[in-house]
């Protein structure tokens, strides 16, 4: 007998609006964290047309004594040059007004010596499965993230010859696009699995004059190649020979002429299924991004990540940890891994897991050396997409 079942994904790319506003955040956080390792950051960031607003707090230890003053312009005109802004592609950097409402603050040093506990309250989800073909994560949301990644770099960098079009592609295909896989997974009696395409949903900015034809044209092969490549490399039998020319659906509302920030606003810290692990897992509590990594929705995350990978690695089963905080605590309240196959689950006791200590929140800080992370890279890229990352390893 044969069951099918549906998988959906997204991938956002650093020219959203939302990303925008992201890599701003986190900037922010890469910043201070250069200054003052125990810095306090938690940030919000807001962008329409050429208008960029920050909030929040940013506190840290500083050697004359004066409120900390980050170069929130430099921060903002660098995170749109490198998402692809200027030239055809509006608002230009040079032309962006940023206003902030910061609270800026020495931070107390009896302040700093409380980092060690959790300022808020939390539910934190880890998830990974066996696979490392697909980095441990859910297939679909594997699939989003490498064909956005890839159509990224390809944008960013290649030449094209089209019709009546030529030069590079940055010249008629813009910064923002968001891709949206709908996959269909079919289980035989055996346990085999294939996979096929429903639907590659992918809305692209471009210029005037880029006809629907001429996309296509253009996208469809790029598209096509990396999915045999995806097939190739995770096994995932199905996902290459499956993507026909009738599963691109793209730009469905018609043309894309107006993107980025005007034709849209964008907030900080909204994609947090993206940033997670797609549709298909729950994933707790707040935003990763914007906060320093003592803060709660950026250490629990992680640490429970990292133990779900190991588990998963561990018991070749897909591996699901909850971790729960409260206000002033240095460790979480209470501590949770299910491993799951076959739709059956198996609570693990609290000797198959680490000790209480591992959880503390200055305990991953230091292990993790999360001092030293590129957030605003992180961001772009996806916090768990990466294997290099030391919550990967």
């Amino acid at each position: 007998m044969k069951t099918e079942t549906h998988h959906f994904a997204e991938y956002v790319s650093p020219g959203h609006p939302d990303r925008l506003a992201d890599g701003i955040a986190e900037g922010i956080v890469d910043y201070a964290m250069a200054i003052d390792s125990r810095a306090l950051v938690g940030v919000e960031v807001a962008v329409h047309t050429n208008k960029v607003f920050i909030d929040g707090r940013v506190a840290w230890r500083t050697a004359d004594n004066k409120p900390p003053a980050p170069p929130l312009a430099q921060i903002v005109r660098r995170v749109y040059r490198d998402a692809g802004y200027g030239g055809p592609w509006e608002p230009a950097p040079h032309t962006l007004e940023v206003t902030d409402d910061l609270c800026r603050e020495v931070l107390p040093e009896e302040e700093a010596e409380l980092r060690p506990y959790s300022d808020d309250q939390n539910v934190v989800i880890g998830y990974a499965t066996p696979d490392s073909a697909t980095n441990h994560l859910p297939p679909a949301h594997y699939v989003a993230n490498r064909i956005g990644t890839v159509l990224s770099k390809w944008r960013n960098s290649a030449p094209i010859k089209e019709a009546n079009l030529s030069g590079k592609a940055t010249e008629f295909l813009g910064p923002d696009f968001k891709v949206l896989p709908h996959l269909i997974r079919t289980t035989d009696s055996t346990g085999q699995e294939t996979w096929r395409w429903e639907r590659l949903t992918l809305s692209i900015q471009h210029i005037d004059g880029v006809y629907y034809e001429d996309q296509h044209h253009i996208l469809y092969p790029l598209l096509a190649s990396i999915c045999r490549d995806l097939e190739e490399s995770t096994q995932l039998k199905g996902l290459g020979t499956t993507f026909k020319p009738d599963c691109l659906f793209l730009n469905g509302a018609g043309d894309f002429k107006q993107g980025g920030p005007e034709g849209d606003n964008g907030l900080s810290g909204k994609k947090l299924v993206v940033d997670h692990y797609g549709p298909e897992i729950p994933i707790g509590g707040g935003a990763l991004c914007g906060k320093d990594p003592h803060k709660i929705d950026r250490v629990g995350p992680l640490r429970a990540r990292q133990l779900a990978r190991q588990l998963a690695c561990a018991h070749g089963k897909n591996a699901f940890v909850r971790l729960a905080w409260s206000p002033g605590e240095t460790h979480p309240s209470h501590v949770e891994a299910l491993l799951e196959q076959n739709g059956q689950q198996t609570s693990l006791s609290a000797g198959q897991l680490p000790p209480r200590d591992w959880f503390s929140i200055e305990t991953i800080f230091r292990d993790l050396d999360l001092g030293k992370v590129n957030w605003q890279r992180c961001s772009r890229a996806g916090y768990f997409a990466n294997p290099a990352l030391p919550w990967e390893l």
